[in-house]
């Protein structure tokens, strides 16, 4: 094991600290994964999640193809430590409206290329992703406050859904960390 993977290593050797600096240190951007159920995808928000360390993860029309045991291990246990909840009826994300900016990842008539989105200082971002299928859902495109895509330039017009998150989130944390 060369030096430099050893000091990386053991900066996470008191992990109780380390987590308790993370959770108080996460980005404002959650995602709401609107009936995502392929457990790859799903684990792979988790690890997305844990890496650019984001707020939360929620949930809205989610049933995982796989037992939680093996969503952890695909996760690689990133589902212990990112913040996750249930949301069960659409009334409770109406609370939402008034706390975040709700951006759906969606190519529609009406959405611009993410690039051209420009977050709102001190608004967190709940960035809403649609699943594999069927993609985000009418009724949360209808209420969401913008709709943003990737262009596509290939023949094929879909990219994977957790790859697609992961270039979105990592744009708007660089845009993030440029104005604080």
């Amino acid at each position: 094991m060369d030096n430099e993977q050893q000091t990386f290593i053991n900066s996470r050797e008191n992990l109780a600290n380390y987590l308790k600096t993370i959770h108080a240190n996460r980005y404002p951007i959650s995602l709401l994964l609107d009936g995502v159920s392929d457990i790859r995808n799903i684990a792979a928000m988790f690890r997305l999640a844990d890496a650019a360390r984001l707020e939360k993860i929620y949930f809205y029309r989610n049933q995982p193809d796989s037992p939680p045991k093996k969503l952890s291990r695909v996760a690689r246990s990133t589902d212990k430590y990112v913040p996750h909840q249930l949301i069960e009826d659409f009334e409770k994300l109406h609370a939402f409206k008034h706390t975040h900016d709700l951006i759906a990842l969606e190519i529609t008539n009406q959405s611009i290329p993410h690039y051209e989105y420009q977050p709102k200082p001190n608004r967190p971002i709940l960035l809403i992703i649609g699943s594999e299928k069927y993609g985000v859902s009418p009724d949360l495109l209808h209420f969401v406050d913008a709709t943003v895509h990737i262009p596509m330039m290939g023949v094929n017009t879909s990219m994977n859904v957790a790859c697609a998150t992961g270039i979105v989130v990592y744009r708007w944390l660089e845009v993030y960390l440029s104005t604080h």
